[in-house]
């Protein structure tokens, strides 16, 4: 499959790059976890439900001030991560409006430092990386310039 190619040479280029974050991006349905656990599992990284991890986290704080511990909170759940590389998957809750943060930005910041690769529920066309559906409250738009960082698209997202 062509998608582990991409990847293996996208490892080759992180070091190189100020943002070592690796997008891995497709809409729901076209198997980004079953290749992020496949990676996973061939190259010993460790593997996170971001989903679960953060939520476990955020349950207990009042609704409304959950926007003040996404940074530090992430600082944890990375924090316990041993790997070279570290695969965060099912990121969906970053994009809670809730929360009052810019998913790409966070990933971003995080990836200074250490090698992630993310799932991106979405698509990847004409240097545009989108998440959600247009009008969604969710709804997220990138253009390439913006990005910075390596973004590989499943088929089915392009």
């Amino acid at each position: 499959m062509s998608i582990y190619k991409d990847i293996q040479d996208a490892f080759i280029l992180l070091p190189y790059k100020y943002y070592k974050l690796i997008l891995l991006v497709g809409p729901i349905g076209s198997g980004k976890t079953q290749i992020l656990k496949k990676i996973s599992s061939d190259y010993n990284y460790d593997y996170i439900n971001l989903n679960l991890k953060l939520s476990e986290k955020l349950i207990n704080i009042p609704f409304e001030e959950r926007c003040y511990y996404v940074d530090d909170f992430m600082e944890e759940i990375l924090f316990q991560s041993k790997t070279d590389v570290t695969i965060l998957d099912n990121i969906e809750i970053l994009f809670s409006n809730h929360l009052k943060i810019d998913p790409l930005k966070l990933l971003k910041n995080i990836s200074r430092y250490r090698k992630i690769i993310a799932s991106w529920g979405g698509i990847y066309v004409n240097g545009i990386l989108t998440y959600a559906e247009i009008g969604h409250s969710e709804h997220r738009k990138y253009k390439k310039n913006d990005l910075d960082v390596i973004v590989i698209s499943i088929e089915g997202g392009r």
